[in-house]
């Protein structure tokens, strides 16, 4: 064992508290998606760079999104709810075309989901992070474990990458 081989931590969770939020998720999901009860779901986010250059100085910003993820296999549908890291407010429900998606991939180092557009559809597709945050996290909604879910979410991808391959496109190679 060398002296960077350390193994990370595993984040801390509290269950009770872990099983209130996903309450609070589904509560939200279900005042934005008319019949919320018949998805899956699972939180992700996704985030967006922006560089200013400066005579002195470039700025980096990036922004994080926080979503609920709704997914239903019997017609391919994903939802995703806009929702803030305090669980207060969300947005209305945005239906992902997923007739426009041509593949989709998985990088489980980074544990992102990558639905890929096809060309000329006017976006390139939609990144999602689907992690775990333990109690002590600054970045994402403290105290929410999601394995199992995440674990769904990634059987309903690879049934969609079944009935892309079917449809005749090429698919990228699926790691999990």
């Amino acid at each position: 064992m060398g002296l960077f081989s350390r193994k990370p931590k595993e984040p801390a969770f509290d269950p009770a508290e872990c099983q209130r939020i996903k309450a609070k998720l589904r509560q939200m999901f279900n005042e934005a998606v008319p019949d919320g009860d018949t998805y899956r779901l699972i939180e992700g986010y996704s985030t967006t760079d922006k560089i200013q250059k400066g005579i002195y100085l470039d700025k980096h910003t990036t922004t994080f999104y926080h979503y609920i993820i709704g997914y239903r296999e019997q017609n391919w549908n994903v939802v995703l709810v806009q929702i803030d890291r305090e669980l207060s407010v969300h947005s209305e429900a945005i239906y992902l075309d997923m007739d426009a998606v041509v593949d989709v991939e998985y990088i489980p180092k980074t544990q992102n989901a990558a639905l890929t557009y096809r060309k000329g559809y006017g976006s390139y597709g939609e990144l999602l992070h689907v992690v775990d945050y333990g109690q002590k996290t600054v970045a994402g909604i403290a105290n929410l474990n999601q394995a199992a879910e995440r674990e769904d979410f990634l059987n309903f991808l690879e049934k969609f990458r079944a009935a892309l391959s079917r449809q005749g496109c090429k698919l990228s190679k699926w790691v999990r």
